[in-house]
């Protein structure tokens, strides 16, 4: 992976894809597009189950689809998607799978080259049901999107909560903060317990943790544009919580 210290271009969702597109040098160029797999692999696999693929047959195509995204320069389509990260990338998707998947060619098994683990993958099959039955593949991948929004979101408080020397409450306080998979429930009681607060002490610290993780979320999202106006930031926060609310 690329590091922030030794990377040709800011460590960002969107910059991924120009320095993959950029890079002269093949390992950064594969570093790059391994980042990019590694944040939005779920979103992919998901929509491809759901558009009926079995579960190996999912798997041959993740790996085949980022593969591709720099082989065959699937990265030019960007502008074509309002700059994007999640337009950009089931746009392509979709022209891949038309293209390349339907033409059988899944002996390739990503061109040989395995960018995720298939066990991490085999693993996790059945979370691509986790949402309404009603759903479309596109509108899964959506949701799924803003998840990986929130997580992202969420790791990057949490590495700077640590920094700071609050870990240990941000741990007990991260599931007060966005609905996120797989988190235990707690209440403000118990939380108050937890940290040993009084309930209006709580209600300060949690106050100012929900506030900076606002900032940081809007900050993830701008870095999933080609230009993070504040109209378009506020667009993806707005299509963010609409995932969430359907």
């Amino acid at each position: 992976m690329i590091s922030q210290s030794d990377a040709p271009f800011p460590v960002t969702r969107w910059s991924l894809v120009a320095g993959a597109r950029s890079a002269a040098d093949p390992s950064r160029r594969r570093a790059a597009l391994e980042e990019l797999c590694a944040l939005y692999w779920r979103p992919i696999y998901g929509f491809l189950r759901r558009r009926g693929l079995a579960v190996a047959e999912a798997q041959d195509a993740t790996q085949g689809f980022f593969v591709s995204l720099l082989e065959e320069d699937l990265f030019t389509k960007a502008a074509e998607d309002s700059g994007r990260m999640r337009s950009f990338l089931l746009g392509a998707l979709q022209r891949w799978q038309r293209g390349e998947w339907r033409k059988g060619q899944a002996e390739k098994r990503g061109g040989g080259q395995e960018l995720l683990s298939l066990e991490l993958l085999a693993e996790e099959d059945g979370f691509e049901a986790t949402g309404s039955d009603d759903d479309t593949p596109e509108r899964y991948f959506e949701k799924s999107c803003a998840l990986v929004l929130l997580e992202s979101a969420m790791q990057r408080l949490g590495k700077e909560q640590t920094a700071a020397g609050k870990d240990a409450a941000f741990t007990v306080l991260r599931p007060l903060l966005a609905p996120l998979s797989g988190e235990p429930t707690i209440s403000h009681e118990e939380a108050a317990q937890q940290l040993r607060q009084t309930p209006e002490a709580l209600r300060v610290t949690l106050h100012r943790l929900r506030k900076r993780f606002a900032e940081v979320l809007r900050e993830t999202v701008a870095d999933t544009l080609v230009n993070p106006t504040e109209e378009a930031i506020q667009g993806e926060l707005d299509a963010l919580r609409a995932a969430f609310s359907a």
